[in-house]
């Protein structure tokens, strides 16, 4: 059983325990006092490591040439922006509407309505039809009002489709069975505006509708950086010549339409049919100003787009178009002329993009591109995990594995081996301490003719020399008696009696008294032989060397102490009868500056 190793038992943290306030003091202290830093390995891999620095190379680039430069990731931005657009329009256009009849129209006849918020029509074809509250035939476009008897109109009475409320009747034609196109005899009658528009044949659109001219005057704010511009910063003379042009005229706001026409339809057909059917047009404005720049150098961009379907590729409600009326009366009677309009509808549209430098933002942009960074590390870590040969090695080095009942158990062992250590430590130093006590025995008597005969005195009576040396105060104080202080050459000399543990102190420089002073002895022990005058002049003699209070210690008192101890040690080994037995107490050693 004795061989056996010790059961340690380990036991856990109750909740409780987790919970107190010395636990949690010493979590608050660690969180205070103590930082974490990861595990760094070192890979010594030419492969993963020239991937790792191309990845990381590929990123530098992506982050300082595109985010800072391209994106000037330096900026505070702010794409809020506050506009408002004034459009005009400029032009004199014509149709030919009959035969010798010539119809001159402006800016107060093709455009409308007059005002729309950042959009704008132009009118460039139309229809108009001059029309009296009365009744008559519905339209032959529609199919449900061909007719041969009143009865056909009086069941189609609700027709969605009409151009007005119909009365039940059927009106013949005759010269609808002449007529090829009719699709029946007669047609139903309706109550409202008549003639019915006629729009089977669609004119052509008015001519010189591609010199029109718009004007487009706008105002930008930055609420950020509460800057004001306007498109127009050009002179006078200059704005009443140019016109708008993507190589020559960019800051021009003088836009003709065969211009932008153009730009959004290369094709000559196309820009035809959207003459004559109709388009929809998007004008866009673009602000980017840079504001560690000059204010000059904020200038919009112009660009353009169509927003409806090609003609060729439409095929059901092509165009853009709406109808219009303006009534008036004669003689107790409604007219109206109802016009349908075909033009190009403008768009605008209008966005802003302002910066000025920011260090909180080149900031924010710089940690951004140095965590983009770890996804170097990243890879490289799944390539040595999982794709390099010698995976396992640095899976080994990258992770650790820990178990807190053998981390208890390992420092409970380190502590005992640390106790076991210590322990022999201090036996190996009281050896070689009692090793230099006995190799110095032969050289502590040597230094004087008194010591030596001190030496030969105690190997003929050891047994009395140690009892006058221990147990007599009486001599001591004739030994302490016996040494008078002297005046030699005009400087102080006291006795000194040197102990053995106080000999290497600094304190051993200065002239310094060591005494031994004799513990109180049991009264039974209290009668001793008496010692005659030599002996205590020789123990006077070897117990107190002289030295100067200016001069250094010699060395030969540590020998002297030695020469003490030792005969202390030997005196123990003697036997002793009777009362002598009795265990003496050690002396003291005091010291007296």
């Amino acid at each position: 059983m004795s061989g056996e190793a010790p059961v340690i038992t380990v036991q856990c943290l109750s909740l409780r325990e987790y919970f107190s306030a010395s636990n949690m003091k010493s979590i608050f202290r660690s969180f205070v006092y103590e930082y974490e830093t990861p595990k760094i390995v070192t890979i010594h891999s030419i492969s993963i490591a020239l991937m790792c620095r191309l990845i990381q190379v590929l990123i530098l680039i992506y982050g300082i040439a595109y985010l800072m430069i391209h994106k000037k990731g330096y900026q505070e931005t702010n794409t809020s922006i506050i506009s408002s657009i004034t459009l005009k329009v400029k032009g004199i256009g014509y149709n030919q509407t009959g035969p010798n009849q010539t119809l001159v129209i402006d800016g107060a006849d093709y455009i409308v309505p007059p005002q729309e918020n950042n959009a704008l029509f132009l009118m460039t074809n139309f229809i108009r039809t001059d029309q009296e509250h009365k009744r008559c035939a519905e339209s032959p476009d529609e199919k449900e009002s061909a007719c041969s008897n009143d009865s056909q109109c009086q069941l189609n009475k609700e027709f969605r489709k009409a151009n007005g409320k119909w009365s039940g009747r059927c009106l013949i034609n005759p010269t609808s069975a002449q007529n090829k196109s009719s699709s029946g005899i007669g047609r139903c009658e309706l109550e409202g505006w008549c003639p019915v528009e006629n729009d089977r044949d669609i004119p052509n659109p008015i001519r010189d509708a591609l010199n029109f001219t718009i004007f487009v005057k706008n105002f930008i704010e930055f609420p950020r950086f509460k800057v004001i511009r306007k498109n127009i910063q050009q002179n006078a003379s200059y704005l009443k010549k140019c016109n708008y042009d993507r190589e020559n005229h960019k800051i021009c706001p003088i836009f003709r339409v065969a211009t932008i026409l153009d730009i959004v339809e290369p094709d000559p057909t196309e820009q035809m049919n959207m003459l004559k059917f109709g388009g929809v047009i998007r004008v866009k404005i673009d602000w980017k100003c840079n504001l560690d720049k000059s204010l000059d150098h904020c200038l919009p961009e112009y660009s353009f787009g169509r927003l409806d379907g090609p003609y060729k590729e439409e095929t059901f409600s092509q165009g853009f178009n709406f109808r219009f009326a303006s009534h008036w009366k004669h003689q107790d009677q409604s007219f109206r002329t109802l016009t349908k309009a075909f033009g190009l509808r403008f768009i605008i549209s209008v966005s802003g993009h302002a910066g000025r430098f920011d260090v909180i933002t080149l900031s924010l942009n710089i940690g951004s591109l140095i965590g983009i960074l770890g996804l170097a590390t990243f890879i490289c870590d799944i390539v040595a995990l999982y794709v390099h040969r010698q995976s396992d090695v640095y899976r080994q080095q990258k992770f650790q594995d820990v178990d807190l009942n053998l981390l208890r158990l390992e420092t409970l062992n380190s502590l005992t081996e640390g106790m076991i250590n210590e322990v022999a430590k201090r036996k190996q130093q009281a050896l070689l301490t009692d090793h230099v006590v006995e190799n110095n025995d032969a050289i502590s008597i040597i230094d004087s003719p008194h010591k030596e005969k001190f030496r030969r005195n105690v190997e003929q009576h050891p047994h009395n020399l140690h009892h006058q040396l221990t147990s007599s105060p009486s001599v001591v104080r004739k030994n302490s008696a016996a040494s008078p202080e002297l005046l030699r050459d005009d400087y102080h000399q006291r006795p000194v009696a040197y102990a053995n543990s106080l000999t290497d102190s600094p304190s051993s420089s200065s002239s310094v008294k060591h005494r031994r002073s004799i513990t109180t002895r049991p009264p039974q022990l209290t009668s001793l032989p008496k010692i005659n005058h030599e002996e205590i002049e020789m123990i006077d003699k070897v117990d107190i060397d002289f030295a100067d209070e200016d001069s250094p210690i010699v060395s030969g008192h540590k020998q002297l102490n030695e020469l003490k101890s030792n005969l202390n040690i030997k005196s123990s080994s003697l036997p002793t009868t009777g009362q002598e037995n009795l265990k003496r107490p050690p002396p003291k050693l005091e010291t007296f500056l």
